[in-house]
């Protein structure tokens, strides 16, 4: 007999606040490299040739609208504040802190890559 059918409801909800906390520690981590992700993104798009002209002339410039890429910003944080602050009880479905964690480095990527390609 397996050990986990042996074991009983007690392992399973133990092997679920463990898995909770893992993903919880995931996205403390993504929020808190929110920020310098945005920074970093930012300097260096700043550093190319292609941002000295758009900055110098107004040639080159990039189309993509800065609500895009703060509202990438935002869904990163606010799918990160999710993912840390929802108790277990109030989550819709049993992967959804799984989900938001997911999302939550899916926006910031896609913020991080918008600010690279935007001078």
């Amino acid at each position: 007999m397996n050990e986990t059918a042996s074991a009983g409801p007690g392992a399973d909800e133990a092997a679920g606040a463990a898995h909770d906390r893992r993903v919880r520690t995931v996205a403390k981590v993504g929020l808190v490299l929110l920020v310098p992700t945005a920074v970093v993104s930012i300097v260096l798009a700043l550093m190319t040739e292609r941002a000295a002209d758009c900055v110098m002339y107004g040639n080159q410039c990039s189309s993509i609208p800065g609500s895009v890429i703060f509202g990438s910003f935002l869904a990163s944080a606010a799918f990160g504040v999710f993912a840390v602050g929802c108790p277990r009880e109030w989550l819709p479905f049993p992967s959804a802190r799984s989900w938001a964690v997911k999302l939550q480095g899916a926006a910031q990527v896609t913020m991080a890559m918008l600010l690279l390609v935007s001078p």
